[in-house]
Parts: structure tokens; C-alpha cells; sequence
């Protein structure tokens, strides 16, 4: 039941941050238009590649982290107040209509250097490596505790929601639909929102209490 709450808030997570503008989500709704529904599953796989040196680097490192309560509880107070933040500023922006999708030109390219688009907007975004040296770091601390598949639930429930989403976004585009920030979309993000200044709560009581 553990490993299932891990892969449901690393998805839950996950798909918090995918549904914000960022360099991954430009890709996937430039090139949506011209390479058709499967831009998303593309882009998402050169993200995954990207993420998954990241985890087995991290992993590898964390089995005595894990083990020392002192660290361990730091760094979830860390990566709680970095979801809680980062709920704030999601919450912050959609109320301020901040938020905004548009559709860039761009030349059709092939499937090889779409997904390498993918692995460059992923890399040349600073807040992900903010994100993994924080929360995703708090997060692998917990997973680790059982033992290698920790980490694989994570990473699979994580990975999962940028590809629903970015496939979301890559069909809807295909079919000729712009995303407009409707009050449907402004709701969804808010409730995520919620839900990582939630988690972040209870990421820093449980770490606090381990102190």
C-alpha cells in the first residue's frame, strides 16, 4: 500500500509541474501541429531518458542517506517547503492569469531529433535541477527505504503523467483545438496546487518529527 501512495503522489507530482509552462511544454505544442498526436509520447520519452540518469544516480547514493534519520529529515523539510512553494506559485499564476499557451512555428523534424528536443528542454531548464537537488530528492529518500523498486515505482509513477499529459496536449492540438485557459484548466491547476502545498505539509511534519 506504501509503493502504491508513492506512485500515486509522485504522479499526482509530476503531472502538477508537466501542466505548467515550461521549455518541454513549448516543444510538445510547437511541433504538435506538424508532427501529429505522437509529439507527445516523443518529447516525454527524451524527458524520461533525461530523468532516468537522474534517479539511478541519486538512488545509488541514498542507500545510507536513508539510513541516517538526521539527514533523511532534512532533506524532506527541504523538498516539503520546495512543494510548497512551488503549490503557492502554481496557485499564484493561475489566479493572476499568468499562465499562458501559445502555439509556436516551427520545421517538421524526425522522430530522433524530436526526442532529443525533448532531452535539451529538460536539461535547459534550471528549475528541474532545483526541483531534483530538492523535492525529487526528498521523494527517492522516502522510495529507497524499499529497497531498488522504491525508486522504480517512483520513477514510473513520475514519468507516467508526462506522458498522459503531453499526449493530452499533442491530441488536442492535432484535432485543430488550441488550449484556451479555461475555468476548467484554471480549476485543475489549483487543485494541484493544493495538493502539493499538502504534500509539502506533510513532507516537513514528517521530517521535522524525525529531528
Amino acid at each position: 500500500m506504501e509503493l502504491f501512495w508513492i506512485f500515486f503522489n509522485s504522479f499526482i507530482v509530476g503531472f502538477s509541474g508537466a501542466m505548467m509552462p515550461g521549455p518541454l511544454l513549448a516543444v510538445d505544442i510547437a511541433e504538435s501541429p506538424r508532427h501529429g498526436w505522437q509529439t507527445g509520447p516523443i518529447v516525454s520519452t527524451g524527458h524520461a531518458i533525461a530523468e532516468i540518469f537522474v534517479v539511478v544516480a541519486l538512488s545509488l547514493g541514498l542507500a545510507a542517506v536513508a539510513q541516517d534519520g538526521t539527514i533523511a529529515a532534512v532533506i524532506g523539510i527541504v523538498g516539503g517547503t520546495a512543494l510548497v512553494l512551488m503549490g503557492l506559485s502554481m496557485g499564484y499564476d493561475i489566479l493572476r492569469s499568468r499562465v499562458n499557451y501559445e502555439i509556436v512555428k516551427s520545421d517538421k523534424q524526425s522522430s530522433h531529433k524530436l526526442a532529443g528536443k525533448g532531452i535539451t528542454a529538460t536539461l535547459s531548464n534550471p528549475y528541474w535541477f532545483v526541483w531534483w537537488a530538492t523535492t525529487g530528492l526528498a521523494f527517492l529518500v522516502k522510495s529507497i527505504k524499499f529497497g531498488f523498486i522504491g525508486p522504480v515505482v517512483f520513477y514510473f509513477g513520475h514519468i507516467l503523467s508526462d506522458y498522459v499529459w503531453y499526449t493530452v496536449v499533442s491530441v488536442l492540438l492535432w484535432a485543430g483545438k488550441k488550449i484556451i485557459m479555461g475555468r476548467t484548466l484554471k480549476v485543475l491547476i489549483v487543485i494541484c496546487a493544493l495538493f502539493l502545498i499538502y504534500l509539502g505539509i506533510w513532507f516537513i511534519y514528517d521530517g521535522a518529527t524525525g529531528l
